[in-house]
């Protein structure tokens, strides 16, 4: 609920306040974290990751707007137009990096998944809204608000009933190696499950068992 809140609060004040990097900025990034932060959080309900996958998801979800560095100084594209990596075609590359790398996958998939949340909310914000078929398309896709809070309320409403209830029961494991199982220096048949959600029913908890 705080993270929906910080999220929604962030947003209506980066709307309010006339564009300028130094002033919208911070505000625009805060949003994009909490409504990352939010969207990884009713993830962890249904699956199971080791932590470096949320780590990069998070960093993702702010860090692609450093692709806004060349354009505010003139070096590249065009200033009333997100840059061209702010489209599908940045998901697909990293996707196909992930796919390939059987050591950095969890990573890697962390990073598609901040992408996609920032570009869903990046949508939202209205003109000049994101070429999210580029290069097979110029077109700019836009939404209203009623996007951005539908995301908000989904994603909350996600982990708030899902938590409450319990459910699932299991939560899909995807990323772990028989290495990031066993704790180092502990006996041998000690490994961290955690397949199995935690009391208040999901989340990133790993349960220590023998």
């Amino acid at each position: 609920m705080l993270l929906a809140g910080v999220a929604l609060g962030f947003d209506a004040a980066d709307r309010r306040v006339q564009f300028d990097v130094v002033s919208t900025g911070p505000l625009d990034e805060v949003a994009h974290l909490a409504t990352g932060a939010l969207g990884l959080l009713a993830l962890a309900c249904l699956i199971d990751v080791p932590r470096r996958f949320y780590v990069a998801g998070l960093i993702a979800s702010v860090a692609i707007d450093l692709d806004h560095i060349p354009l505010y100084l003139g070096l590249l594209g065009d200033k009333n137009q997100r840059p061209v990596t702010h489209s599908l075609l940045t998901v697909l590359v990293v996707a196909g990096a992930a796919a390939i790398s059987r050591r950095h996958r969890a990573v890697l998939a962390g990073v598609v998944t901040g992408l996609v949340i920032h570009f869903a909310r990046d949508i939202a914000e209205g003109p000049p809204g994101v070429r999210m078929l580029w290069p097979l398309q110029d077109t700019a896709w836009t939404a209203s608000f009623w996007w951005f809070l539908g995301m908000i309320i989904a994603f909350t409403a996600v982990r708030l009933v899902l938590a409450s209830a319990g459910i699932p029961r299991r939560r899909a494991r995807l990323f772990w190696t028989p290495a990031s199982r066993s704790l180092p220096g502990a006996p041998v048949g000690r490994q961290v499950r955690s397949g199995r959600s935690g009391a208040d029913g999901c989340g990133a908890d790993q349960a220590i068992r023998s």
